[in-house]
């Protein structure tokens, strides 16, 4: 079993290092925010301007900064968000593997994952997706692993240090309510609670810091990048076509993770997933909802509950495969990895379609769109 999960781990890793490589290091138009963060973290630049970033946001530019000190900034998110990438995919294999059981479902969500075109497009630029999700998904496999010990010191104490990990990106504050959930639904509520309020302590020390330094927080960003650019951009402050939201999701999850997604759902049948998707699932996709504008990107919020869904729906096609005249003499691995191929070529193709180039590190796309919005 540990000589497969080791296999399964180098697979993972081979598929997001290459795929680093080819979208390696984009610059949007977002990406001067990051660079202007990362430059006054350094001290060769003020914060006027990025006020409102630097108290939601500050975690991933400073720790671009000693990359950034001695390399060009393109390379330096490159390579942080690179590992970030990498790293991301792991931590998506275990924490399926944890809710299913089933190394097959978990090789299978983490290779979705990684090659979905949110991914593909942001994680290895200059953006803070990458990070962002990272550090979401730390926090929710840190939990899963001491679930059940969480009144230990040592437990707690994991819980402030990851905590830390929030001012990565607001996209993070979901996963604290989905643990909040599994606590209720693993009755152990009080303790959940307990590990919940000191993984939130950093990022409260840091937004009483940036409240009373500049008058930012998360809830004046929320105002200025959200509700302020919808207003801009679609003349709402919030704007909630239903095509445009269902449209973003599933573009996020294209092609298989989407069909994989639903099939996943309707298929559970065991009481105990069924809750422990439900947990993850409200919370990320409230948070998808609440955002006042869609593009591709913002479906990532939701990566942390779809992806390990969309890993088991890809076993149960298999298996229904399996059932067809024909396509039963096909073993099912076989059907498997022609599936998995399938989802990685056409995502790889449309994200170069749409995109123009690739962005391998010795030739990197500057100036990209701001989001791909594929139609929306």
């Amino acid at each position: 079993m540990r000589g497969g999960k080791l296999f399964d781990a180098l697979i993972v890793i081979m598929l997001a290092a290459a795929s680093s490589i080819l979208f390696f290091g984009i610059v949007y138009s977002d990406s001067k925010t990051y660079i202007h963060m990362t430059r006054f973290f350094l001290g060769i630049a003020d914060v006027k301007g990025v006020e409102g970033c630097v108290a939601a946001r500050p975690l991933i530019p400073l720790l671009a900064a000693p990359l950034a000190a001695f390399l060009w900034m393109p390379i330096a998110y490159g390579i942080l968000n690179s590992i970030f990438w990498v790293l991301s995919s792991l931590l998506m294999y275990h924490i399926t593997l944890q809710i299913s059981g089933s190394r097959q479902q978990a090789l299978a969500a983490a290779l979705l994952f990684t090659t979905s075109p949110p991914t593909l497009l942001y994680f290895g630029s200059v953006m803070l997706e990458a990070g962002g999700t990272f550090f979401t998904l730390l926090i929710l496999w840190t939990y899963l692993h001491l679930q059940d010990r969480l009144n230990k010191p040592s437990s707690l104490l994991a819980g402030l240090l990851v905590g830390v990990g929030i001012l990565s990106r607001e996209t993070t504050l979901p996963v604290v309510m989905a643990i909040l959930l599994l606590g209720m639904v693993a009755r152990r509520a009080k303790w959940a609670l307990a590990w919940t309020l000191l993984l939130i302590v950093p990022s409260m020390i840091w937004q009483g810091y940036t409240t009373l330094t500049y008058g930012e927080n998360y809830w004046t960003h929320y105002v200025r990048a959200g509700l302020e650019y919808s207003a801009r951009r679609y003349g709402v402050s919030f704007y909630a076509d239903a095509v445009d939201l269902l449209k973003a999701l599933a573009l996020a999850h294209f092609p298989l993770a989407a069909i994989c997604l639903i099939v996943g759902f309707l298929s559970l049948n065991d009481r105990k997933q069924n809750l422990i998707f439900y947990s993850l699932l409200l919370p990320a996709l409230g948070a998808y909802l609440l955002w006042p504008f869609r593009d591709l990107r913002i479906g990532v919020v939701t990566y942390y509950a779809t992806m390990p869904l969309a890993g088991m729906g890809l076993d149960y096609v298999v298996r229904s495969l399996k059932q067809k005249p024909l396509i039963g003499r096909v073993e099912p691995k076989a059907i498997w990895v022609a599936l998995c191929l399938v989802h990685i070529v056409a995502s790889i193709t449309y994200v170069y379609i749409h995109l123009g180039t690739l962005s391998p590190p010795w030739n990197i796309h500057l100036f990209a769109p701001s989001s791909l919005r594929a139609g929306l």
